[in-house]
């Protein structure tokens, strides 16, 4: 399976509703302009996207010009769309081991819960709570937007210092609450919550 294709194919099934240019498609699934135009020509050959024409708004010195540029969007006339979305879906983004071992790469989180679109579970307050006192933003920022692209979608996150994830669980935060008794899974337990 290629890597481009799959990323590409997820952003469309991730998002059936929305439109992306290029430019969108490129930087959302981290994957080369040039790559993403060879995977949209093959997925909108077999029609399981089609493209339209958007007009962008575009600031020209003072003046704001019109400009026509050429958007894609998945194609839920597609003969098997909810089969691929169903698929697409309910594929594991990432092997909880690989996700685990990247977190703890971040530097000092005490607890890493999961739920929402980790579990495939719609409405969720956050897809993924980091508590720790030295979570390196830096990293935190990488690992996030490589973890949407693989994923096809943009991710609630919440990261709080343990001292705050104390005082907020003992006044029953609705929150935290909410994270705690909807499905969820610990992949970090280091406070013993």
């Amino acid at each position: 399976e290629s890597v481009p294709r799959a990323r590409v194919l997820r952003l469309f099934m991730q998002n059936p509703s929305d439109f992306f240019s290029l430019e969108d498609i490129a930087q959302k699934t981290q994957v080369r302009k040039s790559s993403c135009r060879k995977e949209i020509g093959k997925l909108e050959k077999i029609k399981i996207i089609g493209s339209k024409t958007a007009t962008l708004k575009q600031k020209s010195g003072k003046k704001i010009k019109p400009k026509k540029i050429k958007v894609f969007g998945a194609n839920p006339t597609f003969e098997f769309f909810t089969e691929t979305k169903d698929l697409i879906s309910h594929s594991s983004i990432a092997s909880k081991t690989k996700l685990l071992k990247q977190i703890r790469g971040l530097g000092g989180v005490k607890i890493a819960i999961i739920s929402g679109v980790f579990l495939n579970q719609e409405n969720s307050r956050s897809d993924l709570l980091l508590v720790g006192d030295s979570i390196a933003k830096r990293k935190l920022n990488r690992f996030l937007v490589h973890l949407e692209s693989e994923l096809g979608r943009s991710i609630q996150y919440t990261t709080m210092e343990t001292d705050e994830f104390k005082y907020r669980l003992g006044m029953y935060d609705r929150f935290l609450r909410d994270i705690l008794e909807y499905p969820h899974q610990k992949l970090i337990n280091r406070i013993g919550i």
